[in-house]
């Protein structure tokens, strides 16, 4: 059977292709490579790397003013470096966007630096009025990709950032 990191990999990069995004900015990630390397190589969506997470927020920004749509796949720990382009230009001038935000910490994390920043990254988003909805080993992985669909129509129906975060690190086998 194949592990729940593939499987959940699988239904993202589903969730992504049935939004109809025009881009997809990403920031270098091996626990989601796969979905990375899925978009690097096909001509569904315009794929292409950031070098910092405010970066693509002010990329996805213009991309979303020209009238396209865009999708962000970044770590939680970069939020920490994009949440005041997120919360001062994306969200105040009701720009939209889906940021997929893979999650640290937590079950299967090694790196405990992290830990400091994401665990109660939740309670940031929440208090700064970001939008969010948790995927995990609790939500059915069948269910992920239409929760990513429906991220996006939900970014594009409220005129503002939405985030998806995901934990493909551990939990149960579905």
């Amino acid at each position: 059977m194949p592990a729940f990191q593939d499987l959940a990999c699988e239904e993202i990069i589903k969730g992504i292709e049935e939004t109809e995004a025009d881009y997809l900015l990403t920031l270098p990630c091996s626990t989601i490579g796969k979905v990375i390397e899925h978009f690097e190589n096909s001509d569904k969506i315009t794929s292409f790397p950031i070098s910092r997470e405010e970066d693509g927020v002010g990329i996805a920004s213009g991309i979303s003013l020209g009238g396209q749509f865009p999708i962000m796949l970044i770590q939680d720990t970069g939020i920490g470096n994009s949440i005041l382009a997120i919360t001062t230009f994306a969200q105040a001038y009701h720009v939209p966007m889906l940021i997929l935000v893979t999650r640290r910490g937590g079950f299967g994390e090694i790196n405990s630096a992290v830990n400091l920043f994401s665990e109660p990254l939740p309670d940031i988003l929440d208090a700064a009025r970001v939008k969010t909805f948790k995927l995990d080993y609790r939500v059915p992985l069948k269910e992920w990709s239409t929760a990513i669909k429906q991220g996006a129509k939900y970014a594009k129906d409220t005129h503002r950032p939405i985030i998806v975060m995901f934990n493909i690190k551990g939990g149960a086998e579905q």
